[in-house]
């Protein structure tokens, strides 16, 4: 008998996969009727959705279009600079999530700068963008 599967909540330094936001309906919605928020070089789109049962209460993902950057290998290092940023700067946002009831909060980081920065630009970026996103967020 498979145990009762409950809400995941992970690590203050740590990204696990139930943390990924994967599922192309939400992320469509995402885009059509979600927030956002702009710090150079990244953009943050959100949007508060109820809970679904099993669930990750906060769920992230990460885009650099290919048209702004060509070459997959930068395009790859970006997404780990971003992902390494995110994995230490979330846990504010995650404490915050975890006291809204019912609700989900979904992410997505979207890379607009035309070439490759910093880490130190990436990390300063996410980082603001995220204190904006806790206080803006209805507890």
């Amino acid at each position: 008998m498979m145990p009762e599967h409950t809400p995941h909540i992970s690590s203050k330094s740590s990204l696990s996969k139930q943390d990924r936001l994967k599922s192309k309906k939400v992320i469509d919605s995402l885009f059509v009727d979600g927030q956002s928020q702009f710090t150079y070089p990244l953009k943050l789109s959100y949007k508060l959705l109820p809970l679904q049962e099993g669930e990750s209460p906060l769920l992230f993902s990460v885009a650099v279009p290919k048209k702004k950057i060509r070459l997959a290998v930068r395009r790859n290092k970006i997404k780990r600079r971003i992902r390494e940023a995110y994995r230490l700067h979330k846990f504010p946002l995650q404490e915050c999530v975890s006291t809204m009831q019912k609700q989900q909060l979904v992410l997505m980081f979207i890379y607009i700068a035309n070439e490759v920065v910093t880490y130190k630009v990436i990390e300063k970026s996410v980082s603001q963008i995220l204190k904006k996103l806790v206080n803006e967020i209805p507890d």
